[in-house]
């Protein structure tokens, strides 16, 4: 399933997190029943054909969007970009993009010795200084020889 997100164009449907229905952008006010959160919470139509829900776009441009679907046929209709609870007017359409012709005619005509790239001075040198010789290591230590054992006298039979 391809939704088509308004900023990045369409997008496979595992780059969106599913939220659930419209109804979250207006919630209860604080003085309402326990009923009516309730029934905005946890009791939902499950209608067969044409439905909105809420996308966000976790795997692009992280907008929430509002998707038009047809649950019997899978189809996606459309989707527009959610702000403050409201929908966002749609972005101006992007430029077509520039002829490929074009950059080889470009390419073809001379340049006037004015375009030439001017020369960039060389930067300065700076002095040169010997190398660093590393720092000798000191001298590994040898291991301690181990303690001698003790002798234990023998007992005569």
């Amino acid at each position: 399933m391809k939704i088509p997100c308004p900023l990045c164009g369409p997008r496979d449907r595992r780059e969106f997190y599913y939220y659930g229905s419209p109804d979250y952008l207006s919630p209860v006010g604080a003085d309402a029943d326990l009923d009516a959160l309730d029934n905005q919470l946890f009791l939902r139509d499950n209608i067969a054909g044409q439905v909105q829900d809420l996308w966000y776009h976790e795997g692009g441009c992280a907008a929430w969007l509002k998707v038009t679907r047809n649950t019997i046929t899978h189809a996606v209709l459309g989707a527009e970009l959610v702000m403050g609870g409201q929908t966002a007017p749609k972005p101006a359409p992007k430029p077509a993009p520039a002829v490929a012709a074009a950059p080889a005619a470009q390419k073809a005509a001379p340049k006037p010795a004015s375009a030439a790239p001017k020369p960039t001075p060389a930067a300065p040198k700076a002095a040169a200084k010997p190398a660093a010789k590393p720092a000798a290591k000191p001298a590994a230590k040898a291991a301690p020889k181990p303690a001698p054992k003790p002798k234990t006298p023998k007992k005569d039979a």
